[in-house]
Order: C-alpha cells, then sequence, then structure tokens
C-alpha cells in the first residue's frame, strides 16, 4: 500500500502548483491593468503571473486551505467545487460553503487534469507539493482549455524544501485573503479578516506572554511506521515562535523530515507538540488516543516530556496548515500552554 506522509493530505500531487520556484508568495501582487474594455487583475502565483479579464464565477477549491482562504476574503460563495475531505474543523461558514459545492473527489491527491476540465470552473485555487513534474507546461496547457490555476502561498515552493522568500507563514495567509479579495471585489471584507486574524493572534500571544520560555518538540504521529519532525519552513515552529517557544529542530531547513531516535531524545524537549489526522495514516480520532500512541512508542523512551502529564500537547494536523485554521491552532496552543 502506498505510504501517505502528512505533509501530502491536504493537497494532490499533480494539479495543485503553479510554478517550481517561489519568488513572492502566490497573491502577493495584485494590480488592475488597463485594458480596452475592462480592468484586468494580475496575481502573482508563485512567480508566475495569472491575468484575470473579468471576475471568476466558479472555482474548484482543492485540499483544506483554499476554501478557509476564499471564505475569510468574503468569497465562500464563488466555490462550485471543492476537492477534498469533510473531516477538516472548518468554521462554520466554510463548512456551510464547501457543503453545497459539488464535490469532486475525496481524496485530493486523486484530482486529475480531466476532472478539472470536466467541472467547468473558471478557476482552480490549491496547493503544491507535486516533484518531478513541468508545472508550468501544466499551467499552459489548463490555461490554454480555459481554467487559470492560483497556488496558496504556503506551498509555492511545494513541502519539503519550502523557500518563503522572507515572508512568514501567517503573512502568506493574510496576503493570499487580501489577494482573493481583491480578485472577487470583496476588499473591505479581506481586509476585516486579516484585521480579526491578526488580532487573534496577538491576543494568544499575551495570553502566554508570562510563562517561561520552553522548547518544543512539533511531531507527526501515525497509528504506525516512523516519526515525522518539522523544521524552520513549518508552520508550526512559527506558531512555537509566536508563543514564546523554540522548535528544538528550528535549525532544520525543511518543513517535514523523519529524525532519528537519538534525535528525538537528545531534543530533550520540555513540551510534546503531538499532530494527528483522524483520516489518512494518523487514523487518530480524539487528543487522548495521539497521548496514549506517543507513550507507548519504544523510540521515545528517555524522553521526559513523554511522561510528564502536562507535557504532551495533542494539536490536529489541520492546525497547523497555511490557512485560516493556523490562527485556531495559535488559539488552541495557548489554551493547553496555560491550563
Amino acid at each position: 500500500m502506498k505510504r501517505i506522509y502528512p505533509w501530502m493530505l491536504a493537497v494532490p500531487a499533480i494539479i495543485l502548483a503553479t510554478a517550481t520556484g517561489c519568488s513572492t508568495p502566490a497573491g502577493t501582487a495584485n494590480e488592475n491593468v488597463p485594458g480596452s474594455e475592462a480592468e484586468k487583475t494580475v496575481l502573482d502565483s508563485c512567480g508566475r503571473e495569472v491575468v484575470f479579464d473579468q471576475e471568476p464565477q466558479s472555482v474548484l477549491a482543492i485540499g483544506s486551505e483554499a476554501p478557509a482562504l476564499l471564505t475569510a476574503a468574503g468569497a465562500g460563495e464563488k466555490i462550485t467545487h471543492y476537492a477534498g475531505r469533510y473531516q477538516v474543523p472548518f468554521d462554520e461558514e466554510t463548512e456551510k460553503a464547501v457543503r453545497n459545492a459539488q464535490r469532486v473527489i475525496e481524496d485530493s491527491h486523486d484530482v486529475s487534469y480531466e476532472m478539472i476540465l470536466d467541472s467547468g470552473v473558471d478557476v482552480v485555487i490549491g496547493t503544491d507539493i507535486a516533484a518531478g513534474i513541468d508545472l508550468n507546461a501544466l499551467a499552459q496547457r489548463l490555461e490554454r482549455a480555459g481554467v487559470k490555476m492560483l497556488t496558496v502561498s504556503g506551498y509555492c515552493a511545494g513541502f519539503e524544501d519550502r523557500s518563503t522568500s522572507g515572508v512568514s507563514g501567517f503573512d502568506q495567509i493574510y496576503k493570499d485573503v487580501e489577494s482573493y479579495g481583491k480578485l472577487f471585489g470583496t476588499e473591505d471584507h479581506a481586509a476585516q479578516s486579516v484585521k480579526d486574524m491578526r488580532a487573534r493572534v496577538d491576543a494568544a500571544a499575551k495570553r502566554v506572554a508570562q510563562q517561561e520560555e520552553q522548547r518544543g518538540l512539533p511531531l507527526y504521529v501515525p497509528t504506525a511506521g516512523t516519526l515525522g519532525s518539522y523544521g524552520h519552513e513549518s508552520l508550526v515552529a512559527e506558531q512555537m515562535q509566536v508563543l514564546g517557544m523554540e522548535n528544538v529542530f528550528n535549525n532544520v531547513p525543511k518543513r517535514y523530515f523523519e529524525p532519528s531516535n537519538e534525535e528525538l531524545v537528545d531534543s530533550a524537549a520540555d513540551k510534546v507538540f503531538a499532530m494527528y489526522l483522524p483520516t489518512g495514516s494518523s487514523n487518530l480520532e480524539t487528543d487522548q488516543q495521539v497521548i496514549d500512541e506517543l507513550r507507548q512508542r519504544t523510540e521515545l523512551k528517555g524522553l521526559p516530556a513523554i511522561e510528564d502529564e502536562d507535557g504532551i500537547v495533542p494539536l490536529n494536523y489541520y492546525y497547523s496548515s497555511p490557512g485560516p485554521l493556523a490562527v485556531d491552532g495559535v488559539e488552541l496552543i495557548a489554551d493547553r500552554l496555560t491550563r
């Protein structure tokens, strides 16, 4: 059976990107270009210029981030098609949007070029973890068929060696919301959403401001197989930083990797962030299940935080993905650190 890594779970591996590099995050550039009949909207999608002659009327949202980014931008009703799972802990508005949309497929990894065309949408918005594929050629192929493609900023250069070009993960989220607001003419709604998200992150940081600085070990916990961890390029590392914590693997220039058993124990982490999914390779449904799974892992014997009553901080994986749910994630972590 094909192995599914956590960094593969939110997105399809073939259609989700618009460029292999990331000179600027997706949606960070948006300008009006005078046209003969109407103004055009230009978006930068990971270094590829995407020109819209008119506002899209139908959207295929792929994975967990795109739907929430669109509703935050005030464009949730534009989601006519959805590729992804319903188990994502969406907010009420996003949940309604994806339920009202036509679901193309449950497993976003299985989305195909033909599915996109058959959906009849104007634009597909998703993410990029593909490797070994000429993504520019794929984007051009879809463009010739009349479908535009945009990439969620957090995935510009792929999951494993993501380059943010100095732009923080949260700023990429905010920029996406603002960009989609410009595309769909909902700038005011998008601006208010960004303001609210910034305020929530700041409030969460203030709640833990008096806590003693600690070192955290982020782990992805499958029910079988190797434990994975997250380096400097991960959003969970930034969530820790916001809350005054240090990622023990902050010197690893990757988003996701598999450390050795020795590295796990030698990390001497004060807290273990146990990340899990109710679906896929994790298949853990409750906080207690993930705690129990970690405590029976022989490779973690000798790490004091594992046996500490408050040493394990469970976190649904979706709360660390590059979309609005990351703001909920910061609040959840802050709550658990201040219990």
